[in-house]
């Protein structure tokens, strides 16, 4: 197959990715632009922004952190909402509240005001955040999740990017004097919170989520004495319907069971005003997760790729619903296994936000100030240089540093670069002290800001596949998508999030205080976390690249390979597909 043809037949996967991963851009935005707003001229006099340096920064500190604490507030309960009504509608509720923060933030004529629009506005985000990586882990082929997934960073530095970039045209073009300044920049998000809302109803549900219904009402259906409706679709299709993915089922096919458990036509589980997305013909002889899996993969339900792909989770499903049986969802979690998935995700979203790369995303404009560059055209201008370094840095991360340097080592070698420019910038600032007033900016300044440059900026010729130590981010958000297993999934997410955004309200708050406050000292934090965060994830975390999410459960110790392999070869007998000989080594 030519790579023209192979990102046509995965052109819903790819659709369907980037849509979900645009809520990021939402977050990127919205991180960037309050950076942005507050060294503005006009939204400094509206929501006085006036006093000692301490006082100020408390001001600004407060109105970046609302956001945080929105996305704190959701983040125990986009996971239920997810795991009832699915992933798709979870982040359609994200974007409706992504809508209306941008709405009350721009309309805003008091602090308190724009808090609440910040507030609400982090309840979206942080729905977006939680299940758009959930998503994608979930529809993503194995040897693709690493990148796709990273599209969610993509996305984000996108966001960053747009941020200062019209925040840089309006301090150029726009009345120091106008409150349009600030309202332009504001106003933007509702443009991005419409585009994402719109796409997703383009977007299908996760398979997966499908499955996990699908298994659920089976389960009901058992112990009311009911026969059980078929998981695989029987094969009558034509070869030419094969070829185009689009295919309809035969009308004269039989509805004769295929599997050991089944007696009785297909039926779709869990219908959603989001049918139409895979159409009926498709979906006819399929259940919708089969179905909607090879809608995203441009396949038939026949085909044999999907079966074996849907025959696996279907085996997951199947030992997790005899897991539940025998003890509940709290004996579960306190199972070793989980409790180390469980202490992985709280440590990853600790060092993540505390990696230092979300002060440089809420604060870059005001860092540069305090590196030199006065005026706050060139202080924006110097953020939104760092925001295109970083885009370029992660899109380099997507395409190569992911899959050559898989999740461990790449996460080892970014943590270690970033202390060692973190510790680099404090050193620096405590031998050559930067005056912001100074007329000229000094070559202290040059340094330092090249040395964050390079913290988002591919650091040497000789580490392509590494991309930047901003490649930390998209491993980091990647890593507790893929590690937890369907029916924990969601709270894993949630804990990785509330870890997440407990430090980054943190840091939101205490970062501008605290580089205020006590100065170069203030980079030392950073550098120490990173050195901790290498050690431990080294020490703590297994290799995840190129593993299905349900070989990852093996890897935890769910279950042994051998009973994993035994429970395939069963459903894929199930689906009429020829199981391969057991492996010998």
């Amino acid at each position: 197959m030519s790579f023209g043809s192979g990102i046509y037949r995965q052109r819903r996967l790819i659709f369907a990715c980037a849509t979900v991963a645009f809520g990021s851009i939402l977050f990127g935005y919205d991180s960037g632009v309050m950076g942005a707003a507050i060294v503005l001229p006009s939204f400094d006099v509206r929501f006085g922004l006036e006093g000692s340096a301490i006082e100020v920064a408390n001001v600004a500190s407060n109105v970046v952190s609302y956001l945080t604490a929105g996305s704190l507030t959701v983040a125990p309960f986009a996971g239920l909402i997810s795991y009832y009504w699915g992933r798709r509608t979870s982040l359609v509720i994200g974007a409706i509240c992504l809508l209306i923060g941008a709405v009350v933030q721009t309309s805003a004529h008091t602090i308190a005001q724009l808090y609440a629009g910040r507030f609400v506005g982090g309840l979206g985000v942080g729905t977006a955040m939680q299940i758009a990586g959930m998503y994608i882990s979930e529809v993503a082929p194995p040897h693709l999740r690493g990148s796709v997934v990273t599209i969610v960073m993509i996305m984000l530095y996108v966001g960053s990017l747009l941020a200062y970039w019209i925040s840089f045209g309006v301090s150029r073009h726009v009345s120091n004097t106008s409150d349009a300044q600030w309202q332009i920049l504001l106003g933007f998000q509702i443009v991005l919170g419409g585009i994402f809302l719109i796409g997703l109803m383009f977007v299908p549900e996760s398979p997966r989520f499908y499955a996990g219904q699908q298994v659920n009402a089976e389960k009901r259906l058992r112990a009311d004495g009911l026969p059980l409706p078929r998981r695989f679709p029987s094969s009558t299709y034509t070869s030419a319907e094969k070829d185009l993915g689009d295919e309809k089922t035969d009308p004269d096919a039989t509805n004769d069971s295929n599997s050991e458990t089944s007696a009785g036509p297909t039926v779709a589980f869990h219908p959603t005003y989001f049918s139409h997305i895979v159409p009926a013909s498709t979906s006819a002889d399929a259940t919708q997760a089969i179905a909607t899996l090879a809608y995203l993969r441009g396949l038939p339900p026949t085909d044999d790729s999907v079966k074996a792909e849907m025959a696996e989770i279907y085996a997951q499903l199947d030992e997790l619903t005899a897991e539940r049986e025998k003890e509940s969802v709290w004996v579960a979690v306190r199972k070793p296994s989980n409790v180390k998935r469980f202490l992985i995700t709280i440590f990853v979203g600790t060092w993540q936000a505390w990696s230092g790369a979300s002060a440089l995303l809420y604060y870059a404009a005001t860092v540069f100030v305090s590196l030199g560059l006065s005026a706050t055209s060139v202080s924006l201008l110097a953020g939104g240089v760092f925001s295109i370094v970083t885009l370029i840095s992660a899109i380099l991360a997507a395409l190569w540093g992911m899959r050559m340097w898989g999740r461990i080592r790449g996460g080892q070698i970014a943590g270690f670069m970033l202390a060692v420019i973190f510790f680099t910038i404090a050193a620096i600032l405590a031998t050559h002290p930067v005056n912001p007033a100074a007329p000229h900016i000094t070559a202290a300044s040059v340094v330092l800001i090249i040395l964050i440059y390079l913290f988002g900026s591919q650091p040497s010729s000789a580490f392509p596949s590494v991309v930047d130590t901003l490649m930390l981010g998209p491993i980091l958000y990647l890593y507790p998508t893929e590690i937890f297993p369907m029916g924990l999934r969601e709270a894993g997410q949630a804990v990785y999030l509330m870890a997440t955004w407990v430090h980054a309200f943190l840091g939101a708050k205490y970062v501008p205080i605290g580089l205020a406050a006590i100065g170069w000292k203030f980079w030392l934090v950073f550098g120490c976390t990173n050195v901790a965060g290498l050690i431990i994830y080294g020490l703590t975390c297994p290799e995840t690249s190129g593993k299905t999410i349900e070989e990852i459960g093996v890897m935890f110790g769910d279950i042994t390979a051998d009973e994993r392999d035994a429970h395939v070869q069963d459903a894929l007998r199930a689906a009429k597909v020829s199981v391969p000989a057991p492996s010998t080594v």
